[in-house]
């Protein structure tokens, strides 16, 4: 698999490089399909998936 795939510490499992999401594609009403700037579009993320790992905006609860 290369260099790019082997980490130093194979528990950190960091990624080579990163990553931009080109497009997306609604499945259903209830998640996202983003297509990546590699090509492949694998992984289906749910709305209640987003929202959890979402960085809250306002101080409000």
């Amino acid at each position: 698999m290369g260099s790019a795939y082997d980490p130093d510490d194979i528990l950190k499992l960091t990624p080579a490089r990163s990553y931009s999401i080109v497009a997306l594609a609604p499945v259903g009403n209830y998640a996202l399909q983003p297509t990546w700037d590699d090509g492949h579009n694998t992984g289906i993320y749910t709305w209640e998936y987003l929202r959890r790992i979402c960085p809250s905006t306002s101080s409000a609860s």
